[in-house]
């Protein structure tokens, strides 16, 4: 299980050894974005990805497949580990936390490179400089400089290259990181729809991973890459909790891992709260606002729109997929008040 979950982690020199990726894929297939007469069109700008597609599918099969031979060899030992349906559960969430890990890594890095770029002295003068390039552009007047970043001349505000001050640059803006997050999202939620589907995981699941699976396909045209560094990066770090959260659940999880280690549950349980109400809470409806606002935009003024179809379909699954961070909140406060209210019951069981 090792030496599964090893060759699965570091394989890419291995697949590049062996013939099946060249040694120059990265370059030829993410330094530029597909031609733009294959834009709007259902497959085209995602041909050529297919061999990198399948060999991340595997990368997330080997993943699981490691974890679960690994948790065999501790069954005897470990109760929560006993059975071949807690060793499934607990490595498919071995396999979610390093794929969804990754991902938020990856989209954490792309925004700590603009941040170098942009030459911020801290994350408020970030935030603010950001806001007002989403809100203002470079329209900005006198009377308005004081909150915005200005030039360094003074004279004007300062375009940010990653926030471009159009709509249609903001949707059409190539990024090349993001690309093959695109690819690497698509490949993993299509293992994570089948093993849905296979392990019955309910509808809510089921939907989630086709809407993220339309969209990773599609985003490769490109489209909406400077938004997608947040919702197929950045906020996977809430996620990459909430993996780890799961598996402590009495229902969907293993209830052994609750029962035996119940203050590493909490201490999870909250950091996940916090994190989920930052990342999915707020920074979620805040870019979710302008980037529909940027989508209508283009579906009302611009001549060049790749496809009118594609920009409602991505609103669409936005929207989808935000109502659903909606329930998953409620989920979380009704999870926190029963918590909390367990909580006191026992402290004032042991106080009488």
């Amino acid at each position: 299980g090792t030496i599964i979950i090893a060759i699965a982690i570091w394989s890419e020199p291995l697949a590049i050894k062996i013939g099946y990726l060249d040694e120059d894929f990265t370059s030829r297939l993410f330094d530029a974005a597909p031609p733009a007469e294959t834009w709007g069109t259902m497959f085209a700008p995602a041909r050529g990805f297919e061999r990198y597609i399948a060999y991340e599918m595997l990368r997330a099969l080997a993943t699981h497949l490691g974890a679960f031979y690994l948790l065999g060899a501790v069954r005897d030992k470990w109760a929560a580990a006993k059975t071949a349906d807690k060793r499934q559960i607990l490595s498919r969430g071995v396999m979610n936390v390093l794929f969804l890990a990754a991902c938020g890594y990856r989209g954490l890095m792309m925004w700590r490179g603009w941040y170098v770029e942009a030459g911020w002295p801290s994350i408020p003068a970030a935030l603010q400089h950001v806001h007002s390039a989403l809100t203002v552009g470079c329209t900005a007047t006198e009377g308005n400089w004081m909150t915005f970043w200005k030039s360094s001349d003074g004279t004007g505000c300062a375009p940010l290259r990653f926030v471009p001050q159009t709509a249609h640059e903001r949707l059409y803006d190539y990024d090349a990181d993001f690309q093959r997050l695109s690819v690497v999202m698509f490949a993993f939620q299509w293992k994570n729809l089948l093993d849905s589907v296979y392990f019955d995981d309910g509808l809510i699941f089921v939907i989630h991973h086709s809407v993220v699976i339309v969209v990773s396909l599609f985003a490769l045209h490109p489209f909406s890459h400077l938004y997608g560094s947040f919702f197929f990066g950045v906020s996977e770090v809430s996620t990459t909790v909430l993996a780890v959260v799961a598996l402590f659940d009495a229902e969907h999880g293993v209830e052994e891992l609750e029962r035996d280690f119940p203050n590493t549950r909490l201490v999870i349980g909250g950091v996940f709260a916090v994190s989920f109400f930052i990342v999915r809470g707020i920074i979620w409806p805040y870019l979710t606002y302008f980037y529909c606002r940027d989508g209508f935009r283009i579906l009302d003024n611009d001549p060049d729109i790749h496809s009118r179809f594609l920009v409602k379909l991505f609103m669409g699954g936005l929207l989808t997929l935000s109502v659903m961070q909606v329930i998953w909140l409620g989920q979380i406060v009704l999870k926190l008040r029963e918590e909390l209210g367990g909580m006191l019951s026992s402290s004032k069981a042991k106080a009488a």
